[in-house]
C-alpha cells in the first residue's frame, strides 16, 4: 500500500475514535490530547484541562511540573475539523508558532490568571504555582499537539524572559503515524554502504570472556561521516531508530540547539566529534572484513542496523543536511554491536535478538528518561496478556453466542495497524465488531487501573510510566527470570486476565460517574483515589468474577462513588495546604491521610 494512503487510513481511524469520544464529552481537544499522550515519551504524564481566552489569544490543554528537572511542560492542542476527505491536512511553521505562543501567553500572564481565573480553581492554582517557581525554572517545554501534518518539520524558536531554555516540541499526525509503524516490530532490512560510495572502518574490541552464553557479540568502535549518517536517515528514516526510545525528537532543546549551532559554524564543525557523545548502534549481521593484519575492519553491509542511543544527534545532523549545511568535515563517533544468537530455531532467534537489543537500548539510554513500558513490551507477561485478549470472548449477556473481545494493545497504535492490515469493507468491519474501539486497552492504562484498584492511587497519579514500572514489579513472577533458577517464571491463567479486565471495567465506570459530576479540577487524581477507596472499604462486596461476567459494575454503586469522589476532591484540596495539589496527590502520605480521615464517614454507604 502506498505510504500516503496508509497515512490517510491511519488518520481517518484515529480521528474516528476522537470524534466518537468528543461527542460523548462535548469537546474534541481533550479526547484528542488524551489519545496522543501515550505516544509522547515521558516518564510522567500531564494533568489535562482546558483553558481558553479568545480575547487574549491564550490556550492551555495540559501541564506537568517536574521538580526533579526543574522544568514545566505546557500542552496546547490544535484541532482542525475543516479538512477534505482522502487528504492529509497540513500545518505551517507560522501556524505552529501561533499555537505555541498561546501557551506561552498563559505563562507570561500567570499573574492575571491567578487573580481572574475564568474557569476553575485548578487554573488559578496552576497560575499561582507558576508565579512561585518561575524564578527557579530552568526549562519550559511547550508541546504543540496537532491533528494536522507538519511536513516541513522546521524548528520553532520561542523565548520567555528569565527562562534559560524554552523548547517547542511538535507532535503532529505524521509523527504519531511513524511511531506507530515503528512499534510494530523490526523487519529485517539491508544497508549496502557501497551505494553511498564509502565503507565504515572501525576497530574491533577484543573478546576476553570464555563463558558460555546464549549470545555472542562482536563490538566495534570508531567514527562515521556525518553526511553518510544523514543520507542513511534520509532514506531509511524511522527504521534506523525503531529501538531508540528517544526517537522522532526534532532539533529542539538545549542539547539539540548546541548540536545545530556547532554544525552551522564553519570554525566549529571539525570539533563536532570532540563535543558530541556520538551514537550507539546494533545490527543482526553484517558483511565485515579485516584489513590486513590490523585491528581495523571494513564494514560493507549491515542487516537491520539500529541506532539505540543518539537519535537526537542523528535527527539534528539530518536537519542540517536538509538545510544544505556542509557536512564533509563532520564525523560522528560510533559504537557498533553485532549480535549472534546461538539457536537453530528461527522463532527463538528473533525473540532472543529482540531481548538483547532491548537490553542494549535500555543500558545505552540510562542517562535519559526512557519509557519502561516500551522496553518491557516484549516480555512474556505482556505477550501472555495479549494472547488472552485475542482468545477470550466476552460472556454473552442475552444467551446468544459471544461476539466481541477486549483488545490489549501491547505496542502503541497496534489496534489501528491491525485494522490497516485488513481489506477495507467486510474484513475491517468484522474486526471492529470483534474488537470494538471502546474495548481497546493500552499497557499503561492497564497498569494505572490495576494500581488504583490495589490501593496505590498516589502511584497512578504519577502517570502511566511510573504505574507501569510498579505494576511490572508487583507481577515480576510472571516475566522475570530468577538469577539462580533460570526457568522460574509463573504463567498467568484466564482468571488472572479476566480479573485484570474487571479492574479496568470498574475504573471506567468510576471515570464515567466522575465525568458526569463536572467536578472543578483534578479529575484524574479524583478517579484514582475514588477507585482505591472503593476497594479499601467495599472489596468484600465487589466480586471481580461477577464484574467480568456482567461487564459492568452495578448502578447501585453510583451514589456511593459520587460521595467518595466529592470527599476525594475535598481531601486533595484541603490537605494540600500551600502545596501544589497535583504534586501532593503523588505522595503516599496523601493517600494514607485520606484513609485515616475519611474511611469511617465513607463506610456503610451501601
Amino acid at each position: 500500500m502506498h505510504e500516503k494512503q496508509q497515512k490517510i487510513e491511519f488518520f481517518n481511524e484515529f480521528m474516528e475514535v476522537v470524534e466518537k469520544r468528543g461527542v460523548a464529552m462535548g469537546s474534541r481537544q481533550t479526547p484528542f490530547l488524551e489519545a496522543v499522550l501515550p505516544y509522547i515519551s515521558a516518564e510522567d504524564e500531564p494533568n489535562v484541562l482546558y483553558f481558553g481566552s479568545s480575547s487574549t489569544k491564550v490556550q492551555l490543554n495540559g501541564y506537568l511540573y517536574s521538580e526533579e528537572n526543574n522544568s514545566l511542560n505546557l500542552y496546547v492542542v490544535d484541532y482542525d475539523i475543516e479538512y477534505e476527505d482522502e487528504t492529509l491536512p497540513e500545518i505551517t511553521k507560522t501556524a505552529v508558532t501561533e499555537v505555541a505562543t498561546k501557551a506561552k501567553r498563559f505563562f507570561t500572564n500567570a499573574k492575571v490568571f491567578h487573580t481572574h481565573a475564568e474557569r476553575t480553581l485548578e487554573v488559578a492554582n496552576l497560575a499561582k504555582h507558576i508565579l512561585d517557581i518561575q524564578n527557579e525554572l530552568e526549562e519550559v517545554n511547550i508541546y504543540v499537539v496537532t491533528n494536522r501534518f507538519y511536513t516541513s518539520n522546521k524548528p520553532i524558536d520561542l523565548t520567555i524572559p528569565g527562562i534559560p531554555n524554552v523548547n517547542v516540541y511538535v507532535w503532529d499526525m505524521d509523527r504519531v503515524f511513524k511511531l506507530t509503524e515503528a512499534e510494530q516490530g523490526i523487519k529485517d532490512f539491508e544497508i549496502d554502504l557501497s551505494k553511498y560510495g564509502t565503507y565504515f572502518e572501525m576497530m574491533k574490541v577484543p573478546e576476553q570472556s570464555n563463558e558460555e552464553s546464549r549470545y555472542d557479540i562482536d563490538c566495534y568502535i570508531g567514527y562515521i561521516p556525518a553526511c553518510i549518517l544523514a543520507q542513511l536517515y534520509d532514506e531509511f528514516g524511522p527504521k534506523l531508530v525503531e529501538r531508540n526510545v528517544r526517537s522522532f525528537l526534532q532539533a529542539r532543546g538545549g542539547t539539540n540547539k548546541g548540536i545545530r549551532d556547532t554544525l552551522k559554524e564553519p570554525q566549529q564543525r571539525n570539533l563536532f566529534v570532540a563535543y558530541n557523545n556520538g551514537i550507539s548502534s546494533v545490527a543482526k549481521s553484517g558483511d565485515i572484513e579485516q584489513i590486513g593484519d590490523s585491528n581495523v575492519y571494513r564494514i560493507k553491509n549491515l542487516t537491520s542496523w539500529q541506532i539505540v542511543n543518539g537519535g537526537q544527534t542523528t535527527a539534528s545532523i539530518h536537519q542540517a543536511f536538509k538545510n544544505e549545511v556542509p557536512l564533509e568535515e563532520v564525523f560522528v563517533q560510533a559504537k557498533l554491536t553485532i549480535i549472534h544468537v546461538d539457536t537453530e530455531n528461527e522463532a527463538d532467534r528473533y525473540l532472543l535478538e529482540d531481548e538483547m537489543i532491548s537490553k542494549i537500548s535500555e543500558y545505552a539510554n540510562t542517562q535519559n528518561k526512557i519509557n519502561k513500558s516500551d522496553l518491557l513490551a516484549n516480555t512474556r507477561f505482556m505477550s501472555d496478556i495479549e494472547k488472552y485478549s485475542r482468545n477470550t470472548w466476552i460472556p454473552s449477556q442475552d444467551g446468544r453466542r459471544e461476539e466481541s473481545k477486549w483488545y490489549f494493545e501491547r505496542a502503541r497504535g497496534q489496534y489501528m495497524v491491525d485494522i490497516g492490515r485488513r481489506k477495507k469493507g467486510k474484513e475491517q468491519n468484522e474486526f471492529k465488531k470483534t474488537y470494538p474501539k471502546e474495548l481497546v486497552l493500552t499497557k499503561v492504562e492497564l497498569a494505572k487501573y490495576f494500581m488504583s484498584w490495589k490501593g496505590h492511587p498516589h502511584v497512578s497519579s504519577k502517570g502511566g510510566e511510573v504505574a507501569f514500572t510498579k505494576f511490572m514489579g508487583l507481577n515480576s513472577q510472571y516475566w522475570k527470570h530468577d538469577a539462580t533458577e533460570e526457568n522460574k517464571v509463573e504463567s498467568i491463567n484466564e482468571l488472572f486476565y479476566t480479573n485484570l479486565i474487571a479492574c479496568c471495567i470498574i475504573n471506567n465506570y468510576v471515570k464515567s460517574v466522575v465525568e458526569q459530576m463536572n467536578l472543578k479540577g483534578y479529575k484524574a487524581n479524583v478517579i484514582y483515589y475514588t477507585v482505591s477507596m472503593l476497594n479499601h472499604l467495599y472489596s468484600n462486596q465487589i466480586d471481580l468474577e461477577y464484574v467480568w461476567k456482567k461487564q459492568q459494575l452495578s448502578s447501585k454503586w453510583e451514589r456511593c462513588i459520587q460521595t467518595i469522589a466529592k470527599a476525594a476532591l475535598d481531601h486533595l484540596r484541603s490537605s494540600a495546604g500551600d502545596r501544589n495539589v497535583t504534586q501532593w496527590a503523588k505522595n503516599e502520605e496523601c493517600w494514607e491521610l485520606f484513609k485515616v480521615q475519611y474511611s469511617k464517614p465513607l463506610n456503610n454507604l451501601i
